[in-house]
């Protein structure tokens, strides 16, 4: 089996004029405890994303935290994933060539309570991603399973993480789809075509 590739480890943070505010009234504190979660988490995504994503042809993935796009709030964690033999090394024809190389945008949410706010922050992450996925602490899921036919009506993947072990529970995978507004999806490729040179993995790698 061909072992995905990660291009990046701690997933750098991407600075916005906006600090990390999805919506209003998020407490510091819980923001903190769940920028420490979405690195271990990130950490946890690179060494089992090629058994969560099994069978795909995609086997590069690139990720960032933060990343916001206007009206559609920040995401804790954004992956982009592409086959790598095609792309080459520059992150740049990502985005010039997405209609040929036809990347996955997986946009995450990463919540420690009120699994409902998190459900309704990741739906919103669906007008730029092809996958949106909500992720919470494994002993926080039974609050959410009971709605698992909401998550499958409104395609919003749900996911539990055990920062304990570093094992990503999958309890439901939407398959990807169009992103809900084509320019927002350009948007985020673009974020990522234009870090920073040293933030730049594929060239450095």
């Amino acid at each position: 089996m061909e072992q995905f590739e990660f291009a990046s480890f701690i997933a750098p943070k991407i600075r916005f004029h906006q600090p990390e505010r999805n919506l209003p009234g998020r407490k510091l504190r819980c923001t903190t405890i769940e920028d420490r979660l979405t690195i271990r988490f990130a950490r946890a995504y690179r060494n089992q994303a090629h058994l969560l994503h099994y069978g795909t042809g995609k086997n590069k993935v690139i990720c960032a935290r933060q990343i916001a796009v206007n009206g559609f709030g920040i995401a804790d964690l954004v992956a982009i994933s592409f086959k790598s033999e095609k792309v080459g090394r520059d992150i740049s024809s990502i985005e010039k060539n997405n209609k040929i190389y036809k990347p996955t945008i997986r946009a995450f949410e990463i919540k420690v309570s009120d699994w409902r706010k998190g459900m309704m922050q990741a739906y919103r992450y669906k007008y730029y991603a092809n996958t949106s996925i909500l992720v919470l602490p494994s002993d926080r899921c039974s609050a959410a399973i009971p709605f698992f036919e909401t998550f499958r009506k409104i395609r919003v993947g749900l996911w539990g993480f055990n920062d304990r072990t570093g094992r990503i529970h999958n309890y439901y995978t939407p398959q990807p789809t169009a992103a809900k507004e084509a320019k927002y999806y350009r948007r985020v490729l673009g974020i990522f075509a234009n870090l920073p040179r040293s933030q730049r993995p594929l060239e450095n790698s």
